[in-house]
């Protein structure tokens, strides 16, 4: 006589898991928070596609009526930074300030790239890299923190990250040295 193996017990164990795996990849917590991984990052790369644009638009002698703290992917507390790093470079002797405080550079990057976003309820930390060239270690990164206001991602702070003999920490990546280049998107 022939045994019968008798799969029903495994098939149901094996159905259960695939569906609640499913309900779970599917529901509605996941799908907010890939939802807000791509807000977030929507976000940045929008400001600074358009911070970009205006910016080399202007310095070719084009009016481009775009002016960046008007935008709203800042936060108020933000653009109240900006405006205190520009009035104290003006109560100084040249009245300039040495660096732009959106790109923390001089010159214009040829493009950014930006590192999948950190994110902790309604805040949230993502590691922008400007391009300055084709070569790896032609990137210096800035490190953007945005918190979430009535359901609204906006950029609260920007900082820089390119200083060597400084071991940072954005979106949960350690920076010192090397930079370190995790899930990074153009």
């Amino acid at each position: 006589m022939k045994k019968r193996r008798f799969f029903f017990p495994a098939t149901c164990l094996l159905t259960a898991l695939l569906v609640l795996g499913a309900g779970m990849l599917f529901s509605p917590w996941a799908m907010a928070a890939t939802n807000d991984a791509d807000a977030i990052t929507d976000v940045v790369s929008t400001y600074y596609k358009n911070y970009i644009e205006a910016t080399r638009k202007s310095l070719a002698g084009e009016k481009t009526g775009y002016h960046f703290l008007k935008q709203p992917e800042l936060d108020a507390v933000f653009v109240q930074k900006i405006e205190k790093l520009f009035k104290d470079a003006e109560d100084e002797d040249d009245g300039i300030l040495g660096y732009d405080p959106i790109l923390m550079a001089q010159d214009i990057p040829e493009g950014m790239q930006y590192a999948k976003p950190l994110i902790t309820g309604d805040t949230a930390e993502v590691i922008a890299y400007t391009v300055w060239g084709p070569g790896p270690d032609d990137k210096s990164p800035l490190c953007a923190s945005l918190s979430k206001k009535e359901n609204v991602w906006r950029i609260t702070d920007v900082i820089d990250m390119k200083w060597e003999d400084e071991k940072q920490e954005c979106g949960g990546m350690k920076i010192g040295g090397k930079t370190e280049q995790q899930g990074v998107s153009q």
